[in-house]
């Protein structure tokens, strides 16, 4: 069986997304794995709302362009989170890398700007006095920062072979948000020479 290049199926994930206000901010790999390959990866979402989970999942794996499967097609919502039936299921379906997208914290932050002050002279004559000062009203309006964590693990050591950590500020949807996310691992997997 041909082996699959991790770094280079997540390349090929969610093209044709824009995502200027997403950054990969902090990335690690394995030094002792120069160019880890697999033969069959698992991508898992585990989020509260299963629906979420599967969309996600779904959509990940639509966009590899190698064979990809999403775990909640063998995996429970409640077995995600138990060691022993996960390793077993993962084993069962010949799974050996498994690509976790996991959001990890959604930030408010509020921002006030205060108005500008301008000096006006209403008229000729009073262009030698005293100016008319008005200040612009001050505005204020809240972003929102998402970090989420991109990892790729071997199944057969369970250690995690890639960690990327991104940063979205303001994403406009959450399906949007995610597209960004994956697209940006995507993109820093290949300048890191991963691919």
């Amino acid at each position: 069986m041909r082996k699959l290049s991790i770094p280079f199926i997540l390349l090929t994930i969610l093209i044709g997304t824009a995502w200027s206000n997403t950054k990969v901010v902090t990335t690690w790999k394995d030094p002792n794995i120069p160019k880890p390959t697999f033969n069959k990866i698992a991508i898992a979402f585990p989020h509260k709302d299963p629906s979420l989970r599967q969309r996600v999942e779904d959509g990940i794996v639509r966009r590899m362009s190698r064979p990809g499967v999403a775990t909640h097609t063998f995996v429970s919502d409640t077995d995600l989170t138990n060691r022993e039936t996960l390793k077993a299921r993962l084993a069962s379906n010949g799974v050996d890398g498994l690509v976790l997208l996991r959001l990890l914290n959604v930030d408010e932050d509020k921002i006030v700007a205060l108005g500008d002050t301008r000096s006006v002279y209403p008229s000729l004559w009073d262009a030698c006095a005293d100016p008319l000062n008005i200040t612009t009203a001050s505005y204020s309006y809240t972003s929102r920062i998402v970090t989420a964590d991109l990892t790729i693990y071997s199944v057969a050591t369970a250690k995690p072979v890639w960690i990327g950590r991104i940063k979205s500020t303001d994403p406009k949807h959450l399906k949007g948000l995610l597209d960004e996310l994956v697209k940006a691992s995507a993109s820093e997997l290949k300048k890191q020479k991963l691919i």
